[in-house]
Formats: C-alpha cells, structure tokens, sequence
C-alpha cells in the first residue's frame, strides 16, 4: 500500500475513533489502546470499503484489530478484484 492511501486510511481511522492521528501505529490495538467498539469497526469496514472500492465480508471484521491487519485486508482483497 502506497504511503498516500496508508495516510489517508489513518485520518479515517482517526476520524471515526475519534483519536489524533498520532495515537494510531502500525501495530496499535484499535480494541485495547483506542476503546474502538463493534459499531466504529462497522463504520470503519464501510469506510474502506467505499475509499478502496473493494467489498470485504462481515466475518472479516475481527481481523480489524489494528492497522498492519486492516491493511493486510485491503491488500488481500484487491488482489482479488486483479
């Protein structure tokens, strides 16, 4: 993932959390440092779905854990749109 969509992935995260942008690490836990709950990981699945034009499954949700993961998605999925 280019340094521009990790950046623009990280103000989503932000934004929905309700964090600053620092407060969010490549290995940050999004549950345990950040109190993200079931509802914002929805909001945050929905987001990246739209940004990156992918469609990702609900069960995928708890893979969203933190950063390196949710891009780990991302990744995985638009492989498969190639």
């Amino acid at each position: 993932m280019n340094i521009e969509k990790k950046e623009k992935l990280v103000e989503m995260i932000a934004e929905i959390l309700e964090v600053e942008i620092e407060e969010i690490k490549d290995d940050t836990d999004l549950v345990e440092e950040l109190d993200a709950d079931s509802m914002m990981a929805l909001e945050i699945l929905a987001s990246v779905e739209k940004e990156f034009q992918i469609k990702i499954a609900e069960e995928e949700l708890q893979k969203f854990t933190s950063l390196n993961n949710i891009i780990s998605v991302i990744e995985e999925k638009s492989k498969e749109l190639v």
